[in-house]
């Protein structure tokens, strides 16, 4: 096929596409808004998370323990006090597990903005590439 065939069969394509479709935007025009993230959200829930949940987790994990640990010593020898022994080796695992948890959500929330920026630019960097034209397979001199 040559080089001229294969550029009119392009832009026959091209101008049957349909206008309404658009690869680089939300329906509004082509190279519109980029794709948006609500910072200053995630700005207020990475500071509830550093000022607030995390130390509120870390004092309430911390008194449970006291407390449990004076109650585990009163039953000592007593079902009751293997009880709270479990029931307390339980908790511990609970409130370590959310900490983690809580600190992951912390590191998600702040890297979620440059994993957008990344996406975007990919996105945008696959398609120039389909669009800029290049040299073809096979040219005819």
């Amino acid at each position: 096929m040559a080089w001229d065939e294969w550029e009119q069969i392009k832009a026959a394509v091209a101008a049957r596409q349909d206008n309404h479709t658009q690869l680089n935007s939300a329906g509004g025009t082509p190279g519109g808004p980029d794709l948006k993230t609500n910072d200053q959200g995630k700005q207020k829930a990475i500071k509830a998370l550093v000022e607030a949940i995390r130390p509120g987790l870390d004092k309430a994990g911390t008194h449970a323990d006291e407390d449990t640990d004076a109650a585990e010593r009163t039953f000592t020898g007593w079902a009751t006090g293997s009880g709270l022994k479990d029931a307390h080796d339980e908790w511990a695992l609970q409130v370590k597990g959310l900490q983690q948890r809580l600190a992951h959500d912390q590191a998600a929330l702040s890297k979620t903005k440059k994993g957008f920026q990344f996406v975007e630019h990919g996105v945008e960097s696959a398609l120039s590439r389909i669009n800029s034209p290049g040299p073809g397979p096979h040219r005819d001199v």
